[in-house]
């Protein structure tokens, strides 16, 4: 049986109204129940614990009935499988449906392929139906491969992507590939930058563009087809860009589209770079500059009784690079002598590192001054040593830097030369390596990674193998391909696994459905008012969830952290599912559009291909919006839901695919990713 999870127990109380239980079909006292069999689960692989599963069915709910059946096949029992009843299967009272699972035994088959032919016979107290189709159905066993198979290329798809095309495609590569030479061409594919898309779009509407528009660059990217998509960079970036925040909620960054779609390229170039040029270059960029206000940010005069902005300076370390405690390699705390936690850094580092971030203002071929540098949101900042502070500085374990001497003329070099020790300072920082490495867990794979993964991943941190510090495509590597992520016995643990961030369950969705706009854009403006997340748009930065978050409850009390349940909360809990509910309707767009070629529409044709085989339908909308795992009650709820959109009905078809994939999309499974 497919268990439910913690996270999924969590939402279970606000999503479970959303769903009925269907009224008991009335019963005709002289005639006996008709009986039958729906296949909810036919593709099983001996390295995959996911079990086989066949519905037994029933009209009728009075009374226990217990059903006869027969297996046969190429498959042995107990050799190739094993079966959670065998013979007969009983209903219980006041029920419709019981199930008969099949395990995987592990052993390794003679063959790629093995069936099991499940049949229902005759027997007292019940009728068969007239198909012979309801009476009989097969399940395929697959060999146990060093490939992955399609319900763990989809699970991978979803953690190290924005999850399967509709069409399959990027899911039969990785069963093709297997994950790490996928991973390992993820690395040299081209960089989908979006300030180059946002600024010929800028062109397009004549300069007529504003801080909503970053979002088209951004999902045009997120949803590109396959012969210019980069999944992994974009999925890292985004990873990336909810720990180096900046955000369109301040003033001067809203009138910058263009230059923080810059920024976010530099997350996007960074993304399998080293971890030290990404703190430099986020430091350096001019969007952070103006969000954490070291931007034109000059040395202080204590007889003025003026002092440097310690904002950057205390969120570089806090936020970016070591955090507020010292840790042990697998990101556990150290202690001191009285065991209570050690702080990385203090007041006075604080103040020392505010100085090193003193001299900056904008830079450009036209910067010709410190105050007087046009606004250049797309350049890097320059340092001028005339408004940096030259003294000596303290920074962390012990690391001092010189007094500098100002350049002349004035090139910043002093200024750069503290900037650079300071990069340094933290990047070197025994901090850095378990504080990212977790974080970067978090966001791909799970919530609660065990002390040991933690320290796996920062230890390929520490060195790539080749004595390099830093190296990004080594951490990402060991983040996808470790044990906890990619073993599905671990997988099934109580800790595994994570609450799918609002945002990238509408992506995941986008791309199931091969949405699009006739043309070619996406114009999917104001969805933080139903996601409470948008891309470059936190309300802090602090991001939209802090690490360290767990609701009350089942979590909690677990000693468990959650941290999207920060937004998925009682009021995108229904916001979220209405969001679909019109989406599915109308197309993507919030607030639809008058331009009826810029509504993004699903694409239903492979579903139509399908919505006569309701059985058929819910397996590839459970496999391409919960990788799989949908329970076998949750299936016949909603089975039961579609089945009752019958064909005299008007327009049936559309009625039908609508139901299940929202059914399936707003259920806990599709919200959690394990």
């Amino acid at each position: 049986m497919k268990m439910a999870h913690p996270f999924r127990a969590a939402l279970f109380a606000s999503i479970t109204s959303c769903l009925f239980t269907l009224p008991a079909v009335p019963a005709r006292a002289a005639a006996p129940p008709t009986a039958s069999l729906v296949l909810v689960d036919g593709d099983m692989r001996e390295d995959w614990p996911d079990p086989g599963v066949v519905a037994f069915r029933r009209d009728k709910t009075s009374g226990a009935l217990t059903l006869n059946f027969s297996l046969s096949g190429t498959a042995a029992s107990g050799q190739d499988f094993t079966a959670s009843t065998t013979g007969t299967l009983t209903i219980p009272d006041g029920q419709r449906e019981a199930w008969l699972e099949f395990a995987p035994t592990g052993q390794t088959l003679s063959v790629p392929s093995k069936t099991i032919l499940v049949t229902l016979l005759p027997g007292n107290g019940y009728t068969l139906g007239e198909d012979a189709a309801d009476q009989t159905t097969t399940i395929t066993i697959g060999n146990a491969s060093p490939l992955p198979s399609q319900k763990a290329a989809v699970r991978f798809l979803l953690q190290a992507a924005f999850g399967p095309n509709g069409d399959l495609r990027n899911v039969q590569e990785v069963m093709k590939k297997g994950y790490d030479r996928w991973i390992t061409e993820q690395f040299v594919k081209p960089v989908g930058l979006q300030q180059p898309y946002l600024a010929a779009r800028n062109r397009v509407t004549h300069g007529h563009i504003n801080a909503d528009d970053k979002v088209v660059s951004w999902w045009a990217r997120a949803m590109s087809p396959a012969a210019t998509a980069d999944p992994l960079r974009q999925r890292v970036a985004f990873a990336l860009s909810e720990i180096f925040v900046i955000s369109d909620h301040n003033d001067e960054l809203a009138n910058q589209p263009i230059g923080m779609a810059n920024y976010y390229d530099m997350l996007l170039k960074g993304a399998f770079g080293n971890y030290r040029d990404l703190l430099y270059n986020v430091g350096t960029h001019p969007c952070m500059g103006a969000y954490l206000t070291h931007l034109q940010n000059e040395k202080g005069d204590p007889e003025a009784g003026t002092f440097a902005d310690e904002n950057y300076a205390r969120e570089v370390m806090q936020l970016f690079s070591i955090g507020l405690w010292e840790l042990n390699p697998d990101g556990s705390r150290k202690l001191d002598q009285n065991q209570q936690p050690i702080s990385t850094y203090s007041n006075t580092t604080i103040a020392n590192m505010a100085k090193v971030m003193t001299g900056f203002s904008f830079g450009g071929k036209r910067a010709k001054g410190f105050w007087d540098a046009p606004d250049n949101f797309t350049t890097p900042m320059r340092m001028w040593d005339e408004y940096h502070d030259v003294t000596p500085k303290t920074l962390l374990n012990g690391v001092s830097l010189p007094a500098r001497t100002a350049s002349d003329p004035d090139t910043g070099a002093a200024g750069l030369a503290d900037y650079n020790a300071a990069i340094d300072c933290l990047f070197n920082h025994p901090n850095v390596a378990p504080f990212i490495s977790k974080q970067l867990i978090q966001r791909l794979i799970t919530s609660n990674p065990s002390p040991a993964y933690i320290s796996r991943v920062a230890g390929k941190f520490v060195d790539n193998g080749s004595g390099v510090r830093g190296d990004m495509k080594a951490v990402i590597r060991a983040i996808l391909l470790d044990p906890e992520a990619r073993d599905p016995q671990v997988a099934q643990g109580d800790n595994s696994g994570k609450l799918r961030e609002p945002y990238l369950r509408t992506v995941n969705l986008a791309r199931a459905l091969n949405a699009r706009a006739a043309n070619g854009q996406y114009a999917l403006y104001y969805l933080e008012e139903v996601h409470f997340q948008q891309p470059l748009s936190s309300p802090s930065v602090f991001n939209f969830f802090k690490p360290g978050y767990a609701p009350a409850g089942p979590v909690s009390d677990a000693a468990l952290v959650a941290p999207e349940f920060q937004i998925v909360n009682a009021v995108t809990a229904m916001s979220l599912p209405n969001y679909y509910h019109s989406a599915l309707h109308y197309g993507f767009n919030r607030w639809g559009s008058d331009n009826k070629r810029a509504i993004v529409k699903p694409d239903y044709r492979p579903e139509l291909k399908l919505v006569e085989d309701v059985p058929a339908l819910m397996r590839r909308l459970d496999l391409i919006l919960t990788g799989g795992t949908l329970p076998n009650e949750q299936h016949q709820i909603i089975r039961e839901a579609v089945e009752q959109i019958r064909p005299d009905m008007w327009d049936w078809r559309y009625g039908r695919i609508r139901m299940a994939i929202y059914l399936i999309a707003t259920a806990p499974e599709a919200a959690v990713l394990r």
